[in-house]
C-alpha cells in the first residue's frame, strides 16, 4: 500500500526493556507486547519519506489483545511530534489513564475492533503539548504485504474533555479582533480520547477497506481524495485553515459557521479531505446515536451575550450522510 498519514489537528545504564514503564500500574503486563518495527512517518498532506527497512511484526496480531498494542512510540513518531529545541517524549500512562484508554478501546464499534485486531500494530502516547497535531495515524506494509497501522496520540488529551478539545482546535481557525467574540464548542464532558480514538480507528478501517482512496462514496462532494466539487470549493467552508487558507478574523466566525450549517459537513475539519470527512461522519454518528453526545457551537460577545448558535448534528443533510457512511461500512467486504 502507499503510506498514508492522517492527523487530527498536529536512559542510560544497564540494558532495559524498551517497552517497560509505559503504563505504571498492575495492568502493565497486559499492556505490553513484543512488537518491533521500523516505520516511516509524515504529517497529512506532506510527502512521506521511504522507510530504510520494511516494518515487520514478529507475532500474530490476531492473538494479541488491543490493550497489548499500547507501547512506547517509535523514534520516528517522536520526531514527528518534536519541534526545534523541543523533543517529544514517551508519555507514561497513570492507572487512571490506563483505565481511560481501555474504556475507549472497548467503546469502539465491533467492525473497528475487528479490523484493529488484525491491523493495529502500535497505540502510543507522547508528551508534546506544543505540537499542532493531536493524533497521527500512519499506515505501512506489514511483513505479509497487508497494511499495518500505528496510532500516536498526544498525552495531554487524556486530561481534556471533548468540549475543550474541539474548542481549542477550532479557535486556531481565527485571529482575535475588535469584535471581542469568543468561540465555544459544547460536546459535554465526554473524554476527548473517546472521540479521538474513534476518529483515528475509522481511518484504519477506511484505509484497510479502501473506502475513500479515490474520493469515496460521496462523489457529489469529493472529486478525489482532497479535491472538493466545484460548487463546494467556492463555499466559505472551503476557505478555512483546514483547507490551508489563512486564519480569519473572529468577526467572521458567525458567517463561517452559518455556512457550515448550510453545508453537508458535520464539522469544518471534515473539509480537509474525503478521509477526514468520512471519519468525522462515522465518529459523530457513533457518539450521537450510541452515547447521546450532542454538539453545539456558540459564539458570544465580550459581555457573554449569544451572537450565534449552531447545531451541526441537527442538519438533515448531515444525518443522511452519517446514515450513508454507516451503510457503506456494513456493505464493504473485508479483505
Amino acid at each position: 500500500m502507499s503510506p498514508r498519514t492522517y492527523s487530527t489537528s498536529f536512559p542510560s545504564g544497564a540494558p532495559h526493556d524498551p517497552f517497560a514503564g509505559i503504563c505504571a500500574s498492575p495492568l502493565a503486563a497486559c499492556l505490553l507486547a513484543a512488537l518491533s518495527m521500523c516505520v516511516n512517518v509524515g504529517w497529512a498532506g506532506a510527502p512521506a519519506p521511504v522507510a530504510a527497512t520494511q516494518p515487520t511484526s514478529e507475532i500474530d496480531l490476531s492473538s494479541t489483545s488491543l490493550r497489548a498494542r499500547v507501547q512506547p512510540a517509535h523514534e520516528e513518531r517522536l520526531r514527528a511530534f518534536s519541534a526545534t529545541g523541543q523533543r517529544a517524549q514517551v508519555h507514561q500512562l497513570s492507572d487512571r489513564e490506563c483505565a481511560l484508554v481501555e474504556r475507549a478501546l472497548d467503546a469502539l464499534p465491533a467492525l473497528h475492533r475487528q479490523i484493529l485486531q488484525r491491523r493495529l500494530a502500535r497505540l502510543s502516547f507522547v508528551d508534546a503539548p506544543w505540537s499542532p497535531g493531536t493524533a497521527l495515524t500512519r499506515g505501512y506494509d506489514g511483513a505479509d504485504g497487508k497494511p499495518l497501522f500505528d496510532i500516536t496520540v498526544r498525552g495531554d488529551v487524556l486530561d481534556t474533555s471533548l468540549s475543550d478539545f474541539l474548542t481549542g482546535k477550532d479557535v486556531r481557525l481565527f485571529t482575535a479582533d475588535a469584535s471581542g467574540y469568543r468561540l465555544q464548542l459544547d460536546a459535554g464532558a465526554l473524554p476527548a480520547l473517546e472521540y479521538l480514538l474513534l476518529h483515528e480507528a475509522t481511518h484504519v478501517v477506511d484505509n484497510t477497506l479502501k473506502i475513500t482512496a479515490d474520493g469515496g462514496p460521496f462523489r457529489e462532494i469529493w472529486t478525489d481524495y482532497r479535491s472538493l466539487a466545484a460548487s463546494l470549493d467556492r463555499d466559505p467552508v472551503a476557505h478555512s485553515v483546514y483547507r490551508r487558507a489563512p486564519a480569519q478574523p473572529l468577526s467572521q466566525a458567525p458567517a463561517l459557521y452559518r455556512a457550515l450549517a448550510e453545508s453537508p459537513f458535520v464539522s469544518l475539519y471534515s473539509t480537509a479531505s474525503a478521509g477526514e470527512d468520512f471519519a468525522e461522519l462515522i465518529a459523530w454518528r457513533e457518539l450521537s446515536q450510541r452515547l447521546d453526545v450532542g454538539l453545539t457551537i456558540w459564539i458570544r460577545d465580550s459581555s457573554g451575550n449569544v451572537v450565534a448558535r449552531f447545531d451541526p448534528l441537527s442538519s438533515t443533510s448531515v444525518q443522511a450522510r452519517m446514515a450513508k457512511a454507516n451503510a457503506v461500512l456494513q456493505q464493504v467486504e473485508q479483505p
